[in-house]
């Protein structure tokens, strides 16, 4: 996976957050079910847990619901 295959997945992440998808079964169903080939259930879990999550871009609001943080919508404009 490439820069830019990373950057397209972590931006369809945070859009699905703001959006209002924020369960996530849906987040990682919408995301695998995007038509990326790269986006398996695996790359969209590491990239949610091991860098979104671990950076602050989103937090854990409780079991399996999260929400952008400010910090998130920062990066999905920059994104965009």
């Amino acid at each position: 996976m490439n820069d830019f295959e990373r950057d397209q997945l972590r931006r369809l992440i945070l859009k699905l957050i703001a959006d209002g998808y924020n369960h996530w079964t849906i987040i990682e169903k919408r995301a695998c079910g995007s038509g990326f080939g790269f986006a398996t259930s695996n790359t969209v879990k590491r990239q949610f847990y091991d860098y979104l999550v671990a950076w602050g871009y989103v937090a854990r609001v409780r079991r399996g619901k999260y929400v952008l943080t400010k910090k998130g919508q920062l990066l999905l404009v920059l994104l965009s």
